[in-house]
């Protein structure tokens, strides 16, 4: 009932202001026309005159009526202003039943046309501007990276074809699962909330079919409208149309809002699609990981337990033949190769935190300068004589990461400096804030790397000809990447210009990763 009334009051709004526009248009008409015979015109310039007048309400008002109506009008303003006897009705005299009736014939053809055109006029625009708005529709959703982005364009589109406040629900209406994306303003957001509309747009969902005002299948007192968008396999979500200022849905709205929901549904397979692709290219770059690791891992751990076996059989069997310094030397490369292995276990241990389904990183705000000092202490505590140059800006700088893991980074990048650079020199360790990234950069002087390794470094499948014999690279540059993807950053490695290398990883300060290999020239690198 209080649709209909509102509906009523719409109408009746419109009758009135028609009448209006069509009284004003005969009065000024009607004006002109008397101003004409004080002029002695001929009266066939007063009939062109109220031609001009059926043709101009025709084209401002709505429909076929108020043409005709004007027609009728012009007749009758004609014989009664400027027809013998004046202000008077009279269509008894000779010849004018004929006159006035092919009068308005025209007048009536003329209106007919004259609103034809109009409403072809109309159609034509509306049909531009929705073109234009699907066309716009469709290339930002091409752009679109992800379901929410989607739900955005296509809402927006929504609103720009209709000018109405909308909807969107992924999933089901009523779901604490769903999500929603809205375009509307205080007063209709209660009403697109109510549990009825909520209700009605449920029915969609499940059925599949157009619920709510303007349709078959609608509630009293329901005022939007709600489209499912759909394929023959799946029911994605629904749209939902409030027109809140008439109350009132043209069919040809729900058709192109119709048609603009299948784009929504093309652009979500795309979408997932590509997900879908991501995800089994992750997957195949976590099994290359670990075969990569496996193979590093039966050469890293071969040779030191080889040495600790070899070593420990020496004193066993030939202690009493050994000179003291001797044995002093096997049981310190055994303790030395034991310790390696203590460091080659935490790393793996590092691996499984970040490698297991559905892991997270339990990341926190760390005081960048902090992380440094204790990677450091660990690593001089491991190799008293070594030499490392630390430099870190004044200001404090939050970064959130796993702070075990990022020490486990710096202590193997440092491990890795001291062990291949061969030359007792100082090993730089450095730290510069670019923008919205903290650069983390390990420098040594020793040889460097092969420049055909150096983009397979962070495999695992190569060696370093630097390296000792006991050990190549290993396993601590792949679990270094690992860690580093894991947080959203990048890491890389490249030879310094006066000799030696230079690793340097990447840490976002904020969510989004920004593709920081364009700055390396200006970054942190020594």
């Amino acid at each position: 009932m209080k649709r209909r009334s509102k509906n009523f009051e719409f109408h009746f709004t419109m009758i009135l202001y028609d009448l209006f526009k069509t009284i004003l248009v005969f009065l000024i008409a009607t004006t002109f026309a008397l101003c004409l015979q004080e002029a002695d015109v001929m009266n066939d310039n007063i009939f062109g005159v109220y031609m001009l007048a059926v043709a101009i309400t025709s084209s401002i008002t709505s429909g076929y009526f108020w043409g005709i109506v004007a027609s009728f009008c012009g007749v009758v303003g004609v014989n009664f202003f400027f027809t013998f006897p004046y202000f008077a009705l009279n269509f008894t005299l000779a010849g004018y039943p004929v006159t006035f009736g092919i009068l308005l014939l025209m007048s009536i053809l003329t209106s007919a046309l004259t609103a034809k055109v109009k409403q072809a006029a109309i159609l034509s625009s509306i049909r531009e501007k929705r073109a234009e708005s699907l066309n716009s529709m469709s290339k930002a959703l091409l752009s679109a990276n992800n379901i929410d982005e989607i739900m955005q364009i296509t809402i927006d589109s929504v609103y720009a074809a209709n000018q109405c406040s909308a909807v969107l629900y992924i999933g089901s209406p009523i779901s604490p699962e769903k999500k929603v994306t809205k375009y509307v303003n205080e007063k209709d957001e209660l009403i697109l909330e109510s549990i009825l509309e909520q209700q009605v747009a449920e029915q969609a969902f499940q059925k599949g079919e157009m619920t709510g005002l303007g349709t078959e299948k609608t509630s009293q007192n329901c005022l939007g409208t709600y489209i499912p968008f759909s394929n023959k396999d799946r029911i994605y979500g629904v749209l939902g149309l409030l027109f809140s200022k008439n109350g009132y849905i043209e069919n040809d709205a729900l058709q192109f809002a119709n048609f603009m929901t299948s784009q929504t549904i093309l652009a979500i397979d795309r979408q997932e699609i590509v997900d879908e692709s991501q995800k089994i290219l992750l997957e195949k770059e976590k099994e290359n990981m670990r075969s990569n690791l496996l193979r590093a891992i039966s050469h890293d751990l071969r040779t030191p337990l080889t040495c600790i076996l070899g070593s420990t059989a020496t004193l066993m069997e030939n202690r009493s033949m050994l000179q003291e310094d001797v044995c002093d030397r096997l049981l310190s490369d055994i303790h030395h190769d034991a310790e390696w292995l203590i460091q080659m276990v935490e790393n793996l241990l590092s691996v499984t935190k970040i490698s297991g389904e559905g892991t997270k990183l339990k990341k926190q705000d760390e005081v960048v300068e902090e992380i440094v000092a204790e990677s450091v202490a660990k690593i001089q505590k491991r190799f008293p004589s070594s030499q490392i140059r630390v430099r870190v800006p004044d200001e404090l700088l939050l970064v959130p990461m796993d702070a075990m893991l990022i020490e486990q980074v710096l202590i193997n990048l440092m491990e890795n400096a001291i062990r291949h650079s061969g030359t007792g020199k100082p090993i730089y360790l450095t730290v510069k804030h670019l923008w919205h990234h903290v650069y983390f950069s390990v420098l040594d002087q020793g040889i460097g790397i092969e420049e055909e390794r150096l983009p397979h470094i962070f495999d695992g499948t190569t060696s370093s000809k630097s390296s000792d014999s006991s050990r190549g690279l290993g396993i601590g540059l792949p679990i270094c990447k690992t860690i580093i993807s894991a947080h959203g950053g990048e890491i890389y490695a490249k030879n310094n210009e006066n000799g030696g290398a230079n690793f340097t990883f990447v840490l976002p300060m904020k969510g989004e990763v920004e593709n920081v290999q364009q700055t390396e020239d200006t970054g942190c690198r020594g």
